[in-house]
């Protein structure tokens, strides 16, 4: 079963690919059930294709609407008028718009990777249909969020992290809890801040706050949902 993490990395390893004509590109011949909307707006065709080749098939509907997509999560009750980390977003009436995939989340913005829409693409703009990645202000044009049901993967446990701990763990933590809201430098250091953030962390999920990163609190920072 695929994950969160895995939905956004196969969309992003897209980022760039444009349409090879009006509305027609490689994704609708990739989807079987999908091979008819070719030549249609495809934003949806391309979440599709995501949640196929990233192990997620099952936790998203076969579709090319995304006001079908919109309803589908509504009747599942994967529905929310907040963003998360891997939801959809659905823009316009009834979600009928457009669609992208969440990849980040502020207070004022989301960050998205979606298909059939602009963005960026190695720090340059794009104003074509592409599969491109951006910041979005979270606006009334939005009309809710989907919520897959990802079975999330946490990394492997390796050490407990305290103050002082250095390296690659440290970093993969922080750029966690950077994701799940928390307002945390990225680096590979543990500093006497990153504990205290740590124990307020711990405290919200019911952990022993300790403020040292241990295998509970790993699993932790892995649950979803991420708000």
């Amino acid at each position: 079963m695929g994950s969160a993490t895995d939905m956004i990395e196969t969309a992003q390893k897209e980022i760039g690919y444009r349409e090879t004509g009006t509305n027609h590109t490689k994704y609708a011949d990739q989807v079987p059930e999908l091979r008819w909307s070719q030549n249609m707006p495809w934003c949806m065709t391309f979440i599709t294709w995501a949640a196929q080749h990233s192990g997620n098939r099952d936790l998203f509907p076969a579709t090319a609407s995304c006001e079908t997509g919109a309803n589908w999560f509504k009747k599942q009750r994967q529905w929310s008028s907040a963003p998360r980390i891997g939801a959809l977003v659905f823009y316009g009436p009834r979600g009928s718009t457009h669609v992208e995939l969440v990849i980040g989340v502020e207070p004022g913005r989301i960050r998205t990777v979606g298909g059939n829409t602009a963005g960026e693409s190695d720090g340059d703009w794009f104003n074509g249909n592409g599969v491109y990645e951006k910041w979005v202000p979270r606006t009334s044009r939005i009309h809710g969020y989907g919520l897959p049901q990802y079975r999330e993967k946490s990394p492997a446990f390796k050490a407990t992290l305290k103050v002082g701990s250095k390296g690659a763990a440290v970093k993969t933590w922080k750029a966690r809890m950077k994701d799940r809201g928390w307002r945390i430098s990225v680096n590979d250091v543990y500093a006497q801040a990153d504990a205290n953030i740590c124990k307020q962390f711990q405290t919200e999920k019911k952990i022993p706050a300790t403020g040292m990163v241990d295998e509970k609190t790993w699993e932790a920072a892995w649950l979803l949902p991420i708000t």
